[in-house]
C-alpha cells in the first residue's frame, strides 16, 4: 500500500518536472541482511543533462534544475519510534535521525541489483528526505556530517516539499487523482492554510 509521505514525495519530484518509479530491490539482499530497507524511488529528469558538481548538502526546490538522475530513501513518520513531540526537539530529532539512519539500510535502497531499471540511470545522487532538522546550527551540521559518512549525498525535508506544494495549488483546478494537490486544496478552501509559511491550524 503506497503511504501519504510516499505520495507527497512522488508528487514534489513529479510536479518539478522529474519521471519518478519506486526502485526495485533484490529480494535476496533485504533477506540476507535481515534489515528493514528504507522507502527508496528513482527519479529522473529528462531536461536536465547532467547532476550538478556544485549542489549544496541541504537541497531546496530551486536546487533540482541541476539534478538529473537521484535514489531518493526517506526516513518516515511511519517509525514507531517517532512523534511530534520530536519536532520541538533539537536532540531528539538528532536521535531520531542517527536511530534510523544506518549505511547498512541506504546500501540497500541507494544500490539497485543489477538488472533493475535503476542500475543503468548512470552517475546518480543519493539523497534523504528526512521529516524535519534540528534548528540549532550545531546540531544540523552534526546530523549532515552523519548522513555524509552514511553515503548521502545531499537532503531534503518533508515540510518544504509540502510548502512547495502549497504554492503550487490553485483552488478552483482540478488535479484529477492527485491526493496531495486535492488535500491542499481543500485546506485552502477552508481556509486552513496559508502561503508561504504554511501556518495550518492557526487562529
Amino acid at each position: 500500500m503506497i503511504d501519504v509521505e510516499h505520495e507527497v514525495v512522488e508528487t514534489y519530484f513529479e510536479s518539478n518536472g522529474f519521471l519518478v518509479r519506486l526502485a526495485g530491490r533484490s529480494t535476496e539482499e533485504v533477506s540476507k541482511r535481515k534489515i528493514s530497507p528504507l522507502a527508496t524511488m528513482a527519479v529522473y529528469n529528462p531536461l536536465v543533462i547532467r547532476n550538478s558538481e556544485d549542489l549544496s548538502f541541504r537541497l531546496f526546490t530551486s536546487d533540482l534544475g541541476k539534478v538529473k538522475s537521484a535514489m531518493v530513501s526517506r526516513l518516515s513518520w511511519e517509525s514507531t519510534s517517532f512523534s511530534i513531540s520530536i519536532l520541538n526537539s533539537d536532540s531528539r530529532i538528532l536521535k531520531f535521525i542517527k536511530q534510523e539512519a544506518s549505511p547498512e539500510r541506504f546500501s540497500i535502497g541507494f544500490n539497485p541489483a543489477p538488472g533493475l531499471a535503476e542500475s543503468r540511470m548512470g552517475d546518480y545522487l543519493r539523497l534523504l528526505v528526512v521529516p524535519a532538522l534540528p534548528g540549532n546550527q550545531e546540531k544540523v551540521n552534526e546530523v549532515f556530517t552523519f548522513l555524509r559518512e552514511c553515503g548521502v549525498d545531499g537532503v531534503l525535508t518533508l515540510s518544504s516539499m509540502l510548502e512547495n506544494l502549497l504554492r503550487q495549488t490553485n483552488s478552483s483546478f482540478d488535479y484529477k487523482g492527485k491526493g496531495v494537490f486535492h488535500l491542499l486544496k481543500l485546506l485552502k478552501v477552508y481556509q486552513l492554510a496559508r502561503e508561504p509559511q504554511l501556518d495550518i491550524f492557526e487562529e
